[in-house]
């Protein structure tokens, strides 16, 4: 008998057996308590994201699918479908497409260099807390246009929004306050801009957003503070993940990483790889729109369904030696960021952030070593990695400023 629940203690610490199970014996998986539908197959997942079975505007966590908390009041694009969802998402895509985000790999360098000086001098570092997850907070609180004082103290809401204990299930009241204070500074910032007044030259989300009109009328206040935390939960949380991981994971194959050493174009697919063998985003959901055939089993309006993104990754079906880490691997799909209508819009920020890291990171400290009695995962549903990675190397002393020897 399957003994999957998204919330046990034994999921949350290690979904691999579990999700092993799933694909093998139950694909799709109902859950009465829950009244939602478990994916774990790459196909199932695929074929439904890619015409778009099912609804995301009753909400997409595990906290609105599951525990059937409601979705935000204001129309956020990742929580919408079709044409409403293209509006709401069209005004940030042109900062999102893959040249865009090329112009800024110089920039993103420069900043991964300044935090690898101080930390490079003594010869240790931890690549989640002193390396990934300043550099991720630091660009999209740009992106988004917070301030960047401020950026650091809004990271730490997003962190305590998240934070789990052994027996949760949901929400918590201290996850609530802090999703609640997070809300509220960002719409204390949002407001600001507004009675600032209009800046043509500002480009970042907040600005343009107060630019848009959507569905005949401006966004208000509510609508741009809601992109904003949407954009900020998920562009400070993945990246550091999947770079720590990418760190472990390189260190446990001495092979792999022998040959990203002597091939730096090997980077991108080493990461690709950390990705999907490892992928941080563990689940989102939808919900039932309209009665659909899945698997076998037969799927009734108003029921949830969870995809597992990271089961999918790890389809035996689609990926030869799929519990196998191999940066020689070229699948032709994964299910990495997503896939369909709400595929993740910061793709090529992510990559580009994830690459330009482990660049930098190689080139200080080939020969890294893991202190693994300091390794640390994640605890959640949600999302799931590394999220402290501790290693030691030879110090070395760097210079400062600008991104000479800027890579392709």
């Amino acid at each position: 008998m399957v003994t999957y629940d998204p919330f046990s203690d034994a999921v949350m610490k290690d979904p691999w057996p579990f999700y092993a199970e799933l694909r093998r014996e139950s694909p799709v998986h109902y859950l009465e308590r829950y009244d939602t539908w478990f994916l774990s197959r790459f196909e199932d997942i695929w074929t439904s994201t890619t015409h778009d079975l099912f609804s995301a505007a009753r909400g997409v966590t595990p906290e609105m699918v599951l525990c059937k908390a409601p979705p935000p009041p204001v129309p956020v694009f990742t929580m919408l479908d079709r044409p409403r969802q293209q509006a709401y998402r069209k005004p940030l895509v042109p900062r999102y497409t893959r040249r865009a985000v090329a112009a800024a790999r110089p920039r993103v360098r420069a900043r991964v260099r300044e935090l690898l000086a101080p930390v490079a001098e003594r010869g240790h570092l931890d690549v989640y807390g002193d390396l990934a997850d300043p550099l991720a907070t630091q660009v999209i609180a740009e992106w988004i246009g917070l301030p960047a004082d401020e950026a650091p103290a809004l990271r730490r809401l997003v962190a305590a929004f998240f934070a789990r204990e052994p027996g949760q299930v949901g929400t918590s009241p201290s996850n609530a306050r802090a999703r609640e204070e997070l809300l509220l500074r960002l719409a204390a910032i949002v407001q600001a801009r507004i009675d600032a007044g209009p800046d043509p030259r500002a480009d970042d989300h907040i600005q343009t957003l107060l630019r848009t009109r959507v569905e005949g009328a401006p966004l208000g206040r509510e609508a741009v503070t809601a992109a904003a935390f949407s954009l900020l939960v998920t562009g400070v949380e993945v990246v550091p993940l999947a770079v720590a991981n990418t760190a472990f994971f390189l260190w446990q194959h001495p092979d792999q990483r022998r040959a990203v050493l002597d091939d730096p174009a090997l980077v991108p697919h080493a990461f690709a790889e950390s990705l999907r063998y490892d992928q941080p985003t563990n689940l989102l959901g939808r919900v039932v729109a309209r009665e659909v055939d899945l698997g076998g089993q037969r799927l009734r309006p108003g029921q949830g369904v969870m995809f597992l993104w990271a089961s999918g990754n790890r389809d035996e079906r689609e990926f030869e030696g799929a519990d196998v880490f191999d940066i020689g691997r070229r699948p032709r799909r994964t299910l990495s960021f997503g896939h369909g209508l709400h595929k993740c819009i910061g793709e090529h920020l992510g990559r580009l952030e994830g690459c330009v890291l482990l660049e930098e990171l190689l080139a200080v400290a080939p020969a890294y070593e893991v202190r693994s009695a300091g390794v640390k995962r994640s605890y959640g549903e949600f999302l799931h990695g590394y999220d402290r990675m501790p290693i030691e190397f030879a110090p070395r002393a760097l210079a400062t400023g600008g991104a000479s020897g800027e890579a392709g």
